[in-house]
C-alpha cells in the first residue's frame, strides 16, 4: 500500500497525523523485477500517528488480524492487517531507528566489499605464483631436454663443439719462448771464483 491510500482507510477511523511507510530493500525489489515480478516500489513495515491516542489504541484492537476487505475485487481485499499499539512512541525514536539501522547496513556493505577485495587479491596473488611455478617447471624441463640430448650426441657433433667453445680460449706459445733443456747460466759461480 502507498501511504496516500493508508491515509484514506485510515482517515475513516479518526483524524490521522504522521505517516511513514518504510520502502522494501532495493535488492529485494532487484531481484524481483529480474524473476519476472512487478516493479513498482513496496513496502514493509509503517507507522501511522492518530492525533488521539483514544482513537488510536480503539482503531488497532479492532483492525489487528483482520480482513483489509474493501470492494471485492480490490488487490488488498484479502490481505489480514497486523498492527500494535506503540504507548510512549516519539517520532525521533524512528529517525533514530532508521539512521541506526542505515549505518549497519553501510558497515555490513563495507564489510562485505573489504572481503571481496581480500579474496580477490589473495586469487590474484596464487594466480601469479602459480605462473611462476610453472615458468620454473618448464625451465628445469627443458633444462633436462637439452642435457639429454648432450649425453646422447656424438663426440664430434656440432652440438658438443658449441658447448665447447663457451670455455675460454686458450693461446697457444711461440716456439721461441719455449725453453729447452739448456741449463741456465751459474752466475753464482762466476761471482765467487776469483
Amino acid at each position: 500500500m502507498k501511504p496516500n491510500k493508508v491515509r484514506n482507510i485510515m482517515s475513516q477511523y479518526g483524524e490521522v497525523g504522521k505517516i511513514y511507510l518504510q520502502p522494501e530493500d532495493p535488492e529485494i525489489r532487484k531481484r524481483r523485477k529480474i524473476g519476472g515480478g512487478s516493479g513498482k516500489k513496496k513496502f514493509t513495515e509503517g507507522w501511522i500517528e492518530f492525533k488521539k491516542k483514544r482513537i488510536a489504541k480503539a482503531v488497532v484492537q479492532s483492525l489487528n488480524g483482520n480482513i483489509i476487505g474493501g470492494k471485492k475485487g480490490s488487490y488488498y481485499h484479502d490481505d489480514i492487517w497486523a498492527m500494535k499499539y506503540l504507548p510512549r512512541f516519539k517520532w525521533s525514536n524512528l529517525t533514530e531507528k532508521l539512521a541506526y539501522d542505515s549505518a549497519v547496513r553501510k558497515k555490513k556493505l563495507q564489510q562485505e566489499m573489504t572481503q571481496v577485495k581480500k579474496e580477490t587479491n589473495f586469487f590474484l596473488e596464487q594466480v601469479d605464483k602459480n605462473k611462476q611455478i610453472s615458468a620454473i617447471k618448464r625451465k628445469r624441463e627443458e633444462k633436462q631436454l637439452t642435457s639429454m640430448k648432450d649425453t646422447s650426441l656424438p663426440s664430434g657433433d656440432d652440438k658438443t663443439d658449441s658447448i665447447n667453445s663457451k670455455a675460454p680460449k686458450q693461446r697457444k706459445l711461440a716456439q721461441s719462448s719455449i725453453r729447452t733443456n739448456k741449463t741456465p747460466p751459474d752466475i753464482l759461480s762466476s761471482v765467487f771464483t776469483q
